[in-house]
């Protein structure tokens, strides 16, 4: 099978591998299609926690080869993180803060591949006739319902989420179902995406006027930060969930959290939110799969990391015509 290997930081090839041999507890998965994140550019460029070398691609769709517990054929998406169950966090109902935490596409070999192999547990069955552009979103979904979930109880009417990447997109479709009649501003700096957004999802793209209850940070920059931070009203809430490279800082007034009483939030994984999340994208009450502005192979993949090109919105590794067997 072919897969794509970042050695290092900087280092990235596709190469040719055996095909994972199955293993006691574990499923192999042969994958149909699997989302380019954010969190790819960074593993590539060093900017994020990864264990090298490392086959990325965490967000993934697929189906069952071999398994001990699910039948061979069962369309799954997986959820990539796995944490040790025993250490303080996880016993304290808190495992996206496991001190030991695995995850596949990051630690250990994910989803820019034709198989992977992942514990059973991992795995969430998706009804079969849900199209794998749509399923491929289960995982980043999940993380955007731990955010929404941490908000949901405050009556928020003017909403700024900054960043109309893919996540961005959702959460704003997702906030607009809870906030209803709520003001909801979607910025986005990239003229191309915000107009693909706006005529795809009609929703308002534009710049901050004011300030608002709840800002998302979505973008993963320095500047979405300060965005969002410098566009809270007094007693609003800051929630943190695109990735700012590790190492970088941001210059922010303590004066004004106290002034203004503000709340700041950080949203980090899916603690038991990969169910929803299936039910939603099995529901089909949102066209996920029109998020999906470029379909690539595995060289496809290689090249927009290499040389940090960016999707209209969201790239997506597409098997489904690829797979070679053994």
């Amino acid at each position: 099978m072919k897969v794509l290997l970042v050695r290092k930081p900087g280092e990235i090839s596709v190469e040719e591998r055996e095909v994972p041999r199955k293993l006691p507890g574990k499923s192999l998965v042969r994958v149909l299609a699997c989302g380019l994140c954010g969190t790819d550019y960074k593993i590539f460029s060093g900017e994020t926690e990864a264990v090298y070398p490392v086959v990325p691609g965490h967000e993934i769709v697929g189906v069952v080869e071999e398994s001990d517990l699910f039948e061979k054929g069962t369309l799954v998406v997986v959820d990539p993180n796995r944490a040790c169950g025993t250490c303080g966090f996880c016993r304290k109902g808190k495992p996206n803060l496991c001190e030991n935490l695995k995850a596949t596409g990051v630690t250990e070999d994910g989803g820019f591949a034709e198989y992977v192999l992942v514990d059973d547990a991992q795995l969430y069955p998706v009804e079969r006739d849900v199209p794998s552009e749509r399923a491929v979103f289960a995982e980043p979904l999940s993380c955007v319902l731990n955010g929404v979930n941490m908000v949901r109880g405050e009556g928020h009417e003017r909403v700024l989420v900054v960043g109309a990447g893919s996540v961005g997109v959702i959460f704003t479709l997702l906030l607009g179902k809870i906030f209803v009649g709520a003001e909801i501003v979607l910025v986005e700096k990239d003229e191309k995406r915000a107009s693909f957004v706006s005529e795809t999802f009609d929703l308002k793209v534009g710049r901050p006027k004011g300030e608002y209850d709840l800002a998302v940070e979505c973008s993963g920059t320095v500047e979405g930060f300060k965005t969002c931070f410098d566009h809270l009203k007094s007693g609003g809430t800051l929630l943190v969930f695109g990735v700012v490279p590790k190492g970088k800082a941001v210059e922010i007034s303590p004066f004004s959290i106290y002034k203004k009483e503000l709340k700041i939030m950080g949203a980090h994984l899916n603690p038991f939110t990969m169910k929803e999340a299936v039910r939603i994208v099995e529901s089909g009450e949102i066209a996920f799969e029109k998020l999906v502005t470029e379909r690539l192979s595995l060289d496809g993949i290689k090249s927009y990391l290499e040389e940090g090109k960016r999707p209209v919105l969201k790239g997506v590794l597409s098997n489904e015509n690829l797979i070679t067997v053994g």
